[in-house]
């Protein structure tokens, strides 16, 4: 498990309104974090996911949050951020990765 913590956060559309969400830097990427689930004892916090957008095959993502603001213009549907699940016309524009082997202290 790796601590990694908020590198801040995004304004977003989500479903009929704007929500503010975090994200973090992982892996040389920044990922958005729709949800936490804290632990019951030790005070770590987890994401539950963590979406950014896919890339093409030999290609990097961006360094820094600029990148996820691709998610202003094309807004997600709320199963990507709260039930992992990724409809297939958004298949080759993100990617999720499910229970991370990530924590932050609470």
């Amino acid at each position: 498990m790796e601590e990694i913590a908020i590198a801040g956060q995004i304004m977003l559309p989500l479903g009929g309104s704007v929500v503010m969400m975090d994200y973090v830097n992982w892996q040389n990427r920044s990922w958005l974090v729709p949800i936490w689930i804290e632990a019951v004892a030790g005070g770590q916090i987890r994401p539950l996911r963590l979406v950014a957008p896919r890339m093409a095959p030999g290609f990097a993502a961006p360094p820094g949050p600029e990148f996820l603001q691709m998610f202003q213009q094309m807004p997600l549907p709320e199963s990507v951020y709260e039930q992992g699940h990724i409809p297939d016309e958004f298949a080759n524009i993100v990617v999720v990765v499910e229970n991370p082997p990530v924590f932050r202290t609470a």
